[in-house]
């Protein structure tokens, strides 16, 4: 067992940063640490194809990493470490947050996984050029700027090498009306919004999309308060969306592998 925690160089603060670093010590603030939950990581190790769950769908394209150097970008506490690292080779974590960090050190502490987290920007990883074989990103892209952190991620990437990407997304004008019905939601920062379908588009552009599977019509995140239903609404909204693929430009998340080009 063994972790790192340190500065990647020429961090780079930008307004965006400054502000995900306020939310995310607000979060350590709220935040006890427990135990890991065996539960929560075997879930994520070998996840079927019709997993029903984004987070879950975007461990299964990992595919086979056990040799593989993976970065776990936007790392947050170390949620996604652990199930990564009992299955890859080398896996590093980054996040712009030193609590966030801490607590993923702590979690990594807790287990038997190998692996570095580093304080860093997403924009400037410090990492080599063309050393990193996948990039796992949930939930992070949306908070940030797109160009850099696009350009960031094909710098790091190996030729043939891919990124994984799980997040939000808003193509529907439509489901903006109908969010306003959804409690509002604490902790996030001002710049985070679900990505657009320009947005969207412009994030793929520059790899070879490989895969993308489309997650939670609205219905979804209005139930998500009662727990009973949450398994309902999210398997009759996997069946609309692979019955009538339409109404896909509805859903409220999106899971993608995108890969370099080797001719690049």
């Amino acid at each position: 067992m063994s972790s790192t925690v340190c500065f990647a160089p020429s961090i780079v603060t930008y307004e965006r940063d400054l502000a995900e670093i306020r939310r995310s010590a607000e979060e350590d603030r709220d935040f006890s640490f427990a135990p890991i939950d065996r539960s929560q990581v075997e879930r994520y190790l070998n996840p079927p194809a019709n997993t029903i769950y984004p987070l879950e769908y975007a461990h299964h394209l990992l595919g086979d990493i056990h040799e593989k150097t993976i970065l776990d970008l936007g790392c947050g506490k170390g949620e996604n470490l652990i199930p990564i690292a009992e299955r890859a080779g080398h896996v590093i974590g980054i996040d712009i947050s030193p609590e966030l960090v801490r607590l993923a050190q702590a979690r990594i502490q807790s287990s038997t996984v190998n692996a570095d987290v580093v304080v860093g920007s997403a924009y400037e990883t410090g990492i080599p050029d063309a050393t990193v074989d996948v990039i796992f990103c949930a939930a992070l892209i949306h908070h940030l700027d797109i160009p850099r952190v696009r350009t960031e991620m094909a710098r790091i990437l190996r030729k043939g090498g891919f990124v994984v990407l799980s997040e939000p997304i808003r193509f529907s004008k439509l489901y903006d009306r109908l969010r306003k019905l959804l409690p509002a939601r604490r902790n996030i920062s001002e710049y985070e919004h679900p990505l657009t379908t320009a947005e969207f588009e412009y994030l793929l552009s520059g790899f070879e999309l490989e895969d993308v599977r489309y997650f939670r019509l609205p219905f979804v995140p209005m139930m998500r308060r009662w727990k009973k239903m949450n398994y309902f609404a999210c398997n009759l909204s996997a069946w609309l969306i692979a019955k009538v693929p339409v109404i896909r430009h509805f859903g409220t998340s999106a899971v993608v592998r995108l890969r370099k080009r080797t001719t690049d």
